[in-house]
């Protein structure tokens, strides 16, 4: 039985795929399996993952195609199901884990038996731009309250112990976005936190992510304010709540006229305006602004940004604020 099960899941971005499973080949610590789920992609990342099995030739690495898609968050709940490790690494699609994210991780596991979750600092990084910029967050002693207030993981960076994540049900099917703050908010009832204070994590800014498609940023806002909202019910109201949530989506909790749904959708406009997304993206999430004065001042910063003459200005402002994960 392998110490750790590392899981990544895949959906129509073949070409990233061998910069993420050598990552994890590639590491210091070696009692893993790496285990990789194809979300029915339609890119060829199926085959793309078959040729790859017979090169590396890996017996750590496995990898399973789904016949019809499921979703990140089951098709996470499944591949999970399917391993054995003590620890549970999760692995973003298309991101790097640096080689000693796994040895340093499983230490300070085996050193501190009350920490359920462990994350590590990570880069974030816009490769057509030449961008990184390092993020340092602190989970060491976080509990319910700051996870209220904040998510100190970008997700793809954590490492879980199996025990504490059966111990509170796992990822919840009823969250499409969001499913890791949701699970934060449910482990900090129950266990702590802890950060590797050292690099650990590359993760690379992919536009068609839930943090730059507008759609996607609206549903992500209204689920991470819904977790926090169940968070803070009793059990009865919970699950109530979560029945709700499941039949009819975040909406049947929060609407996006929330303050801090209306927060977050703003904080991502203005990520998408500074990290170059489609403008046509960046319109759709403007309308989702309720505020008149704030819709109009995005859209003047965008079309002042978006000029030819603010090459330099894109460059310095990207490079200094960088991009933040979390949910």
């Amino acid at each position: 039985m392998p110490r750790v099960s590392v899981i990544t899941g895949f959906y129509n971005r073949a070409s990233v795929l061998e910069r993420t499973i050598e990552s994890i080949l590639n590491q210091t610590f070696q009692d893993f399996e790496l285990i990789v789920f194809d979300d029915k992609s339609t890119d060829g990342t199926a085959e793309r993952l078959a040729e790859l099995s017979a090169l590396y030739n890996d017996p750590r690495f496995r990898y399973t195609v789904h016949e019809q898609n499921k979703g990140f968050v089951c098709g996470l709940r499944d591949a999970i199901a399917q391993t054995t490790g003590e620890y549970i690494a999760i692995q973003g699609s298309g991101d790097a884990s640096l080689p000693k994210r796994l040895e340093l991780q499983v230490a300070l596991l085996d050193e501190r038996p009350d920490v359920g979750v462990v994350g590590g600092w990570y880069s974030n990084v816009q490769e057509d731009q030449g961008i990184r910029r390092l993020r340092s967050p602190n989970a060491d002693d976080a509990g319910l309250n700051d996870f209220l207030k904040t998510n100190f993981f970008s997700h793809g960076e954590v490492m879980i112990r199996r025990n504490v994540y059966n111990a509170v049900g796992g990822y919840r099917v009823a969250f499409k976005y969001a499913q890791d703050r949701d699970l934060w908010l449910r482990i900090a009832k129950v266990s702590r936190f802890a950060t590797v204070p050292e690099p650990v994590y590359d993760r690379y800014v992919q536009f068609d992510g839930v943090s730059y498609v507008a759609s996607k940023i609206v549903s992500q806002a209204c689920y991470s304010v819904a977790a926090a909202r169940l968070a803070q019910m009793s059990p009865a109201q919970e699950a109530e709540a979560l029945a709700r949530i499941e039949a009819s989506g975040p909406i049947a909790v929060i609407g996006t006229d929330d303050a801090t749904v209306q927060k977050k959708i703003v904080n991502a406009a203005i990520r998408m305006v500074l990290f170059g997304s489609p403008a046509g993206e960046v319109e759709i999430a403007r309308s989702h602004i309720l505020s008149p004065m704030v819709r109009n001042v995005l859209g003047a910063f965008g079309s002042i940004f978006d000029s030819p003459v603010s090459a330099p200005l894109r460059f310095f402002v990207r490079s200094a604020v960088g991009m933040k994960g979390g949910s």
